[in-house]
């Protein structure tokens, strides 16, 4: 729910998420290209950006917790040894020039002459630091530190060879592991600067070498970062960056319009004509990012799988597109027909009110005469929605359009609120006594079908993962982990589209729409502001007028 946005217009078929290896026996060798594909001059220009929603978490990728689409801070400030090319759709060089991936292990040769921002030097010792850091609890650097995406990468152990070289051991033989490498959780961090503070203070103090340095944070309002001049890689083009955060995103628009920001992410929507008329542009763009409810299948009435499958009927998922005015598309299962795993033959909740009711009915919640909730032995159908605060844009329009068309179908709904800061916590949606239907997004660290769906496995009940409804279904795991240990690209798809078909049919999550990236800026500054692949603006790539 953490969570995702370059273009993704053109995934459809040609999307290879699995191109980076040949064979679980035959090697893969990469070598490659700087960071950043624009080569655009860089400029004294200032881009200050407006986001509605906090990173959670800060900007230490490795213990940031809500990474979309908030997680600029730390793609900006830090780099994996690799990176994921969303141009060519393959795993290219970053602090790593080669390597070579046989399944179980991965040797890299690192870039010479780089530094971390504080002067420290990258080398091997910094990179057997950092993964010790991440992933080995006997290392003092990783006592008392939380790293929630850690266990997505396969992780075992990591050896220095020579000062430029290092061998990183998995648990399993995967053939996503150097897609997951690009992530988060493989961030490099100055073990200088880690070893100064505590984990609290370095996550809004962070040290990498990426091409920005962070010289202000104050969570939750604003950050600031500078460019770093002896970045190795491409400048890029803005001399300074200023994310200011602010719930109301009423509030932001009003600051584009006046001058003070120069775009905004996720603009109300019924401020759209105000924005055009103004002369503003509005850009959209499809990402790999969703949004819709997690059951609650430990209790009643969601235990039941035909309760979720009526909820699942309720819900007019086609409305949410003309809602949005386009920031929106609906979704009927957990893949969408962008990526290639897309299972066709099991998209089918579509809207249906009265076939929802018909099944309610069947399972004894019967509407009493003139009334509008359905009972059952005397007891009201009732359910408690939770969301939390400082939802924008087409999110605006989730827990209000589910709470309705429940209603609708004779459900009684409760709306339970949690703060933003509180939203995976034992505080918030941890706390499972809270609620039946838990509004949200997620996504893929990577762009893969299986860890879209690896959200719903057993091993990632909290705290391994978020799959915090607590869905299971051994079938179900088992064709996830093969399909992740395939290096067959077509029985990897094929097991993925056997898991849609159980998912379809148990229905833990409510699917209803997949995000579209809306920013508004101000063209007079600005002639281009694409998206990543997983919501963030590519700042790194921004045009400026």
């Amino acid at each position: 729910m953490m969570n995702l946005h370059a273009r993704v217009r053109f995934l459809g078929a040609s999307f290879v998420a699995l191109a980076v290896v040949a064979s679980c026996t035959q090697p893969s060798t990469q070598t490659g290209v700087s960071p950043s594909a624009s080569g655009a001059a860089d400029t004294n220009k200032t881009f200050v950006y407006g986001m509605p929603q906090n990173a959670v978490g800060g900007c230490d990728g490795t213990q940031i917790v809500v990474t979309v689409p908030v997680g600029n801070c730390p793609l900006l400030n830090q780099e994996a040894l690799v990176r994921y090319d969303e141009s060519r759709k393959t795993v290219a060089p970053s602090l790593a020039t080669s390597w070579t991936f046989d399944g179980t292990s991965a040797t890299f040769k690192l870039r010479p002459s780089v530094t971390f921002q504080d002067g420290t030097p990258f080398n091997a010792d910094a990179v057997v630091f950092n993964y010790r850091r991440v992933w080995d609890p006997t290392f003092d650097a990783n006592k008392g530190v939380k790293f929630p995406l850690a266990a997505t990468v396969p992780f075992k152990s990591v050896d220095k060879i020579d000062d430029m070289t290092v061998k990183v051991n998995f648990t399993t033989s995967r053939a996503d592991t150097m897609l997951l490498m690009t992530t988060y959780p493989a961030f490099i961090q100055s073990p200088t600067a880690v070893q100064k503070m505590t984990p609290a203070d370095y996550t809004f103090k962070p040290i990498g070498t990426g091409p920005y340095k962070v010289t202000s944070y104050q969570d939750a309002a604003r950050f600031e970062l500078d460019r770093n001049d002896g970045y190795w890689g491409t400048k890029p083009p803005a001399a300074k960056v200023v994310i200011v955060i602010k719930q109301d995103a009423n509030a932001l628009v009003s600051d584009l319009l006046s001058g003070a920001i120069d775009a905004s992410l996720s603009p109300a929507l019924e401020q759209f004509d105000q924005i055009r008329n103004a002369g503003m542009t509005i850009q959209t763009s499809p990402a790999l990012v969703f949004y819709g409810a997690n059951f609650n299948v430990t209790k009643p009435p969601f235990d039941n799988t035909q309760m979720r499958q009526a909820a699942e009927y309720a819900i007019d998922k086609e409305s949410i597109t003309t809602l949005s005015k386009g920031a929106a598309k609906p979704m009927y299962g957990a893949i969408v027909d962008s990526m290639r795993e897309y299972n066709p033959d099991v998209q089918g909740y579509k809207y249906d009110a009265k076939k929802a009711g018909d099944m309610l009915t069947a399972l004894g919640w019967v509407l009493p005469a003139g009334g509008k909730v359905r009972m059952k032995d005397g007891q009201p159908l009732h359910v408690d929605v939770i969301q939390r605060t400082g939802y924008s844009g087409a999110t605006t329009l989730l827990t209000p359009l589910i709470v309705s068309n429940l209603q609708d179908v004779g459900f009684d709904v409760k709306t339970v609120t949690v703060e933003q800061a509180l939203q995976y916590t034992p505080q918030g949606y941890f706390d499972l006594s809270k609620w039946n239907l838990a509004v949200g997004g997620w996504s893929a660290s990577i762009p893969d079908g299986g860890k879209l769906m690896e959200n719903m496995t057993t091993g990632a009940f909290v705290p391994a993962g978020f799959n915090i409804g607590k869905y299971s279904n051994p079938t179900f795991d088992q064709k996830i982990t093969d399909a992740a240990a395939s290096f067959d690209q077509a029985k990897h798809d094929q097991l993925l589209k056997e898991a849609q078909v159980i998912l379809k049919n148990e229905a833990p999550w409510l699917w209803i729409y997949q995000y579209q990236s809306v920013i508004a800026f101000n063209p007079a500054k600005i002639s281009a502001a694409p998206f990543r692949l997983f919501g963030q603006l590519d700042i790194l790539n921004l045009k400026f007028k």
